[in-house]
């Protein structure tokens, strides 16, 4: 924070919808502590479905629903909107809001900006567009934020980021926020039984996910215990193709796709087993730390910085990229054991998740050294008016 108010600290994405920064977005910038920052956001394109949370908590938000072909008027208004706003640091996360929120700081004059890298790879090669932005703003970008430290050799190799502007802040998510006691009532409507063991995901049903190596290992599953039930919640692009071979594998009556759900809390409760069968890309997820608060043992490939996450054999199980998820091994473990989440709630997941990071202050930060303690990291302004950050 400044001497006489707080930091002013601007958002820039693309949009708001269901996914994994999204949601970090959704639930940090609302509970910033007010006294130190004063949060907004801006949504180059339309809202998303995740836009409402952040009006809930009281920071102010702007969709701008500009299209990829409007990105001239989508820059004015991003000038515009900066210049009202005069924020001390400006954090972008995704292509079009990295240039364009970039370029808009520097016309506005914002003292710092931010990348906020998300993912430890790329789903595709990247256009020389993009990487000729990326080199031509790298000399006005502060620092780059990743959140997992298995993202660094990506950021470094990959994009040539500096190692000095790069700072590794780990995702959190408030464990208060979750039962682990299991309580099943959510999976009711499912018809899914008090006596099934139930293996759930929750992931965009796109190609990096994996979910068809998923099915493969559910039929496994199954053969081994009948009673076995597959809750696929959230939607996307693939959700015909995969429902075609649960059928194909003879597994669609033991297979849930529920599509996108705003009980996800609830849904966690009624799992055994949380799995993710990802075979890239992934790097901190959010919906890993979900299933961790929530007391549920995981059974995850090992990608990106997801083995940061789990501790092998107690609190859940990775499974190397090159076996994927083929073995059903760790899943029917993991049904087979007593429906029992302290014994699964990883200190991790909630006892030290950084969920509280995000949320409450640190006895560090005070105004005597006019510091805060966000996630793992401190954003310090000095006497020049400057604004560095380390971890």
């Amino acid at each position: 924070m400044t001497a006489d108010r707080p930091l002013r600290v601007l958002h820039v994405v693309p949009d708001l919808r269901v996914g994994g920064a999204e949601r970090h977005a959704a639930t940090l910038f609302p509970r910033l502590d007010r006294e130190r920052f004063e949060p907004s956001v801006i949504c180059i394109g339309s809202e998303g479905e995740l836009y409402p949370a952040l009006a809930a908590g009281a920071v102010p938000a702007l969709a701008l629903g500009r299209t990829k072909l409007q990105a001239v008027g989508a820059l004015w208004d991003l000038v515009r909107e900066t210049r009202r706003i005069s924020p001390d640091i400006m954090i972008v996360r995704g292509f079009n809001a990295e240039t364009l929120g970039r370029v808009a700081a520097v016309l506005a004059r914002v003292p710092r900006t931010v990348v906020w890298v998300h993912n430890c790879g790329e789903t595709t090669t990247r256009s020389v567009l993009r990487r000729f932005a990326d080199r031509a703003l790298g000399p006005v970008t502060s620092a780059y934020f990743g959140v997992a430290k298995a993202q660094v050799p990506y950021l470094v190799g990959d994009l040539h980021i500096p190692p000095g502007k790069i700072r590794i802040i780990h995702n959190g998510v408030d464990p208060a926020a979750f039962d682990p006691s299991g309580d099943r009532a959510a999976i009711a409507e499912f018809g899914i039984g008090p006596l099934d063991r139930v293996v759930g995901i929750l992931a965009a049903l796109r190609p990096e996910k994996d979910h068809a190596t998923l099915l493969h290992a559910a039929r496994l599953v199954i053969d081994e215990l009948p009673a076995a039930k597959f809750l696929v919640v959230g939607d996307g692009p693939m959700r015909g193709e995969l429902e075609q071979l649960a059928s194909e594998l003879g597994i669609a009556d033991h297979v849930v796709f529920t599509g996108s759900r705003h009980d996800v809390k609830d849904l966690l409760g009624g799992m055994d087993v949380f799995v993710l069968s990802s075979y890239s890309v992934e790097c901190f997820p959010m919906a890993l730390l979900e299933a961790m608060a929530a007391g549920r043992p995981a059974v995850c490939t090992a990608v990106g910085g997801v083995p940061e996450m789990i501790t092998e054999g107690v609190t859940g199980f990775l499974v190397p990229r090159v076996r994927r998820m083929r073995s059903p091994r760790s899943c029917s473990e993991c049904c087979r054991s007593p429906r029992n989440p302290g014994k699964w709630a990883s200190r991790r997941g909630r006892e030290s998740s950084p969920s509280s990071a995000c949320a409450q202050a640190s006895p560090r930060a005070n105004s005597r050294s006019r510091r805060w303690r966000g996630d793992s990291h401190l954003v310090r302004r000095g006497r020049s008016g400057s604004v560095w950050c380390w971890t």
